[in-house]
C-alpha cells in the first residue's frame, strides 16, 4: 500500500519557461530553495470550469502588465490529474507561478 501511495505521488509535473535575458524582481523575504529563491513570486491557484465551445483558458496576472513575465510555470498534480478525469475534463485545476521582470534603468 505504501509502495502504491508514491507511485501516485510522483505522478506530477510541471513545465517551467524563462526569460534569459531579463532578470527577475527581486524579494529579501521569498527564502524557497531551489529556482525562486530571492524572487517575487505570484501564485495563481484556481479550478476552471471548460465547455466545449470555449477556445482555451486565459490566465493573466495584472501583476506584469508593465514589464512582462521572467519565467512562467503551469503545474499538474496527480490531484488535478484526478479532478480532470472524474468530471470528465470539464473543470480543469490550474497552478500557475510567475515571476516579473525587474525595471531596467
Amino acid at each position: 500500500m505504501g509502495t502504491m501511495m508514491v507511485a501516485m505521488q510522483s505522478c506530477s509535473y510541471s513545465i517551467r519557461i524563462t526569460n534569459k535575458n531579463g532578470t527577475a524582481q527581486d524579494s529579501p523575504t521569498n527564502h524557497e530553495l531551489g529556482f525562486y529563491n530571492g524572487k517575487q513570486v505570484h501564485t495563481i491557484d484556481t479550478v476552471v470550469k471548460l465547455s466545449l465551445l470555449q477556445d482555451g483558458v486565459m490566465v493573466i496576472d495584472s501583476a506584469c502588465a508593465a514589464g512582462g513575465f521572467h519565467s512562467v510555470e503551469y503545474k499538474i498534480t496527480f490531484g488535478a490529474m484526478l479532478r480532470n478525469t472524474f468530471t470528465f475534463g470539464k473543470r480543469k485545476s490550474i497552478k500557475v507561478k510567475c515571476t516579473c521582470l525587474a525595471n531596467s534603468n
